[in-house]
């Protein structure tokens, strides 16, 4: 799913209605109703509602809302802020308002607010998508006492003052900070980045009709993973004669004494995803602890405590880091490794670390390999940033540079490509952020990429389906409760929701 950016989301809306054809006031009718449908299936017992509106185009969306709702029953207040022009279809919007429509100014801002009573839903339809610079005046003024507001706050297409991209030298105290955020057609980028992602609360996006054709030939350096993605990727065999060999044979090489459990949860991560076949390279010390835990995987042991040694390669998929620690053994067994790969490999956990104090070494690194790192991992390897601007150029330069993939997980986990596009990730829940969960990542992303599937293909699997099973753990419990050993067992009803 394509994410676009303000021109191109403003191109969508004039190609829509000039190829449809539908005229834009009708158009903000279908969002409209979009809003008021959600509305009703979501929240369906709020009575009261308080709707702010500015004189531009996300206020005429606001106004027919106002409209619909009071159509339906519900009591509703309206709010002006205006604006030094008003938009066309905010004017005839205006004209078919049933109920009255209070104008904001210095003098009456607080006896509105005031007005307002605690059970009602506040609706913020201020600025929208157009929205290119920091909100100042009244209009800062009002967002603020919104935030202030004890009340449920939903944010049409995307939370007044937020920009739909980067916002870099945004204020945030010129943000709405939403409950919810209703998105037509398409989530924005800025939903999806630490920085500017706080001020969303959960989003959802509507479908409006805008032409999807137009949509998918724009050209844009980032999308989202959707389940339809995933489950064109996931096709299955019809082959009933299949054995394990076509389902790859993945060279897991992890672990080091007292951190054996990394190794487990990768293994069973991997052998739970669709694997034929596992191999353990780790030291003598976790054998016992492996062929108890893990019975269907092969052992190698290389080293005592730690992994050592020379290893000479017997498959050409392998991924490596959980668990390793940072020896000086395991970096020369590390070294050693790498010069004898030529197949992307995954790698995770201290074989970052060993990178980022080793950068020598990145030059040996397979071509299209994947880094599943978290932020404090991937900023050892490139340096600090200062907002998420420099942070995802930082990712799509290093990606370049060294032609990899880089999976930076978080909310939205980001996978940056080597010819400039980033994906971001819609599935998972806080309760990820926990031990051992990128050790069940690393051992997805292994196993996807034993089985044949890409390095991209592999790196949108493993974010999606781990994310996915993290999500259907909380059903069962909560995020709080969330341990990664949960993740592998939930696999199955991940796979089941995407047949």
């Amino acid at each position: 799913m394509k994410l676009l950016n303000a021109q191109q989301l403003k191109a969508a809306d004039l190609h829509t209605m000039t190829n449809e054809p539908i005229a834009s006031i009708d158009l903000m009718g279908r969002a409209a109703m979009a809003c008021c449908t959600w509305l009703e299936e979501n929240l369906p017992l709020v009575k009261n509602v308080a709707i702010f509106c500015g004189t531009g185009n996300n206020g005429g969306d606001g106004l027919a809302i106002a409209r619909l709702l009071h159509h339906k029953g519900v009591t509703v207040h309206c709010f002006e802020i205006p604006f030094s022009s008003a938009s066309e279809d905010y004017i005839q919007n205006k004209k078919r308002l049933p109920i009255p429509l209070t104008e904001l100014n210095e003098g009456n801002l607080e006896d509105a607010m005031n007005s307002i009573q605690k059970e009602s839903l506040v609706i913020d339809a201020v600025f929208g998508s157009g929205l290119n610079r920091s909100v100042k005046g009244l209009a800062k003024e009002v967002i603020r006492k919104i935030n202030l507001l004890q009340a449920d706050i939903v944010s049409i297409d995307l939370p007044s003052g937020l920009f739909v991209g980067f916002n870099t030298d945004n204020p945030p105290e010129g943000i709405v900070n939403a409950t919810y955020t209703l998105s037509f057609q398409r989530p924005k980028l800025s939903f999806l980045l630490p920085d500017s992602g706080q001020h969303i609360g959960k989003f959802y996006v509507l479908d409006i009709g805008l032409d999807e054709n137009f949509i998918e030939e724009c050209d844009s350096p980032y999308s989202c993973i959707t389940k339809a993605h995933i489950q064109k990727l996931l096709t299955p065999s019809k082959n009933p004669f299949v054995n394990k060999g076509p389902f790859g044979h993945l060279f897991l090489v992890s672990g080091k004494e007292g951190s054996m459990g990394a190794v487990v949860l990768a293994a069973k991560a991997a052998l739970h995803s669709g694997l034929g076949k596992l191999s353990i390279i780790a030291p003598r010390c976790g054998l016992h602890i492996l062929q108890t835990k893990v019975i269907e995987a092969m052992v190698e042991p290389y080293g005592e405590t730690v992994l050592e040694g020379t290893y000479l390669p017997k498959g050409s998929c392998f991924a490596t880091g959980p668990g390793i620690g940072q020896d000086k053994r395991t970096v020369k067994f590390l070294e050693g490794l790498f010069r004898q790969l030529s197949e992307p490999i995954i790698l995770d956990a201290d074989a970052l670390n060993i990178l980022s104090q080793q950068p020598t070494l990145l030059n040996s690194i397979p071509k299209n390999s994947i880094l599943t790192s978290h932020p404090k991992e991937f900023e050892r390897l490139v340096g600090a940033w200062n907002n998420d601007e420099q942070k995802i150029q930082k990712l799509l330069d290093f990606s370049k540079k060294y032609h990899v993939y880089i999976l930076l997980k978080g909310a939205y986990t980001a996978i940056a490509c080597p010819e400039g596009h980033i994906y971001f990730n819609t599935t998972g829940n806080p309760g990820l952020a926990t031990a051992g969960s990128g050790d069940v990542l690393t051992g997805l992303l292994g196993s996807f990429l034993a089985q044949g599937f890409t390095p991209l293909q592999s790196a949108q699997l493993g974010a999606f389906i781990h994310g996915k099973a993290g999500d259907e753990v909380e059903k069962e419990t909560t995020a709080r409760m969330l341990t990664a050993a949960m993740l592998p067992n939930a696999f199955a009803k991940v796979f089941k929701w995407l047949n």
